[in-house]
């Protein structure tokens, strides 16, 4: 990787929280000229609050998208996922050859790949950039997965003012997968959380539950203990649906909500249907990946 700085004009579009903390940090690293363009820079109540930030940040604010991209080196879409495409589309008749494109926001893979086919059928390269922790902490230094046509030259041209970027590959789409299929965990790890710790709460044992799970997770590598639930789960699944069905009774007994717990029963009954243990026999598989194998096998069959 290149780490010798070059001048780089850089321009968002958008200029809400994210991109003020990632202008701000990149401002201090001694990134000089940077642009945006916000359509609520003119809105009453929220356009203040834009130019301040802007003017905390050193960035110019360009009263129309055709100038920021007149000016802009490197393209920051960093707005919404529900109107990534569409200010893709109003972009492309003002990309250039060599200019970047890309798109910070939380879109799915598919919506990724369609902002890329727009941004294709110019001489620009597109960026497909998740963001994988949350940016005020981090600002600049947020790490960020990075793939499409742009992706390895973006790297190389803002890495080298502390930007923390993984290089994934040339394909649109897999820098959002990467970050969709990791909120299945992170998220519903958070559900799962929330609804055991406020059971156990109410039941005066919050402290006992929160030093299990803690000595649960930390007592051997997180691989290990994936590897030790799913292949014990792939052959055990029939049983653990009714323990969660004892779980849930004892929520429903509580008065409070067991929508994860339910969630967990569901997902463990479908896995049960599966008869994996029928498969694999009564000891369970050597390695969690065989599973997932087992589990992507059984969905295949049942395509047309």
């Amino acid at each position: 990787m290149n780490t010798v700085r070059t001048t780089v004009k850089l321009g968002f579009i958008g200029f809400g929280e994210a991109a003020f903390h990632i202008a701000s940090g990149l401002h201090e690293e001694g990134l000089a000229g940077i642009v945006a363009f916000d359509v609520m820079a003119a809105d009453p109540q929220m356009g203040p609050l834009v130019r301040e930030r802007a003017a905390g940040a050193g960035v110019t604010l360009l009263p129309s998208l055709k100038e920021l991209l007149a000016v802009a080196e490197v393209v920051l879409c960093a707005t919404s996922a529900k109107y990534a495409l569409a200010i893709a589309r109003d972009a492309q008749p003002f990309l250039r050859e060599g200019q970047l494109y890309a798109d910070l926001n939380s879109a799915s893979p598919q919506v990724k790949k369609e902002i890329a086919a727009v941004v294709g059928q110019t001489a620009a390269l597109f960026v497909d950039t998740a963001v994988m922790a949350l940016v005020p902490p981090h600002r600049h230094k947020v790490p960020m997965a990075v793939s499409g046509t742009g992706a390895r030259r973006f790297a190389e041209r803002l890495s080298p003012y502390g930007m923390d970027i993984t290089y994934i590959n040339d394909r649109a789409g897999s820098s959002s997968a990467i970050k969709m299929l990791r909120s299945i965990f992170v998220k519903g790890l958070t559900a799962l959380l929330l609804e055991a710790l406020t059971a156990s709460r109410k039941a005066g044992v919050e402290a006992e539950i929160m030093a299990s799970i803690t000595q649960t997770l930390g007592e051997q590598p997180f691989e290990a203990l994936a590897n030790l639930l799913l292949t014990r789960t792939a052959v055990a699944a029939e049983r653990r649906v009714a323990e969660m069905g004892e779980v849930i009774s004892t929520l429903q007994e509580m008065g409070l909500d067991s929508s994860a717990s339910q969630a967990t029963r569901a997902k463990l009954q479908a896995l049960a249907e599966m008869d994996l243990k029928t498969r694999f026999g009564p000891k369970p598989p050597a390695y969690y990946t065989q599973v997932l194998d087992a589990i992507i096998e059984r969905f295949e069959k049942k395509e047309p």
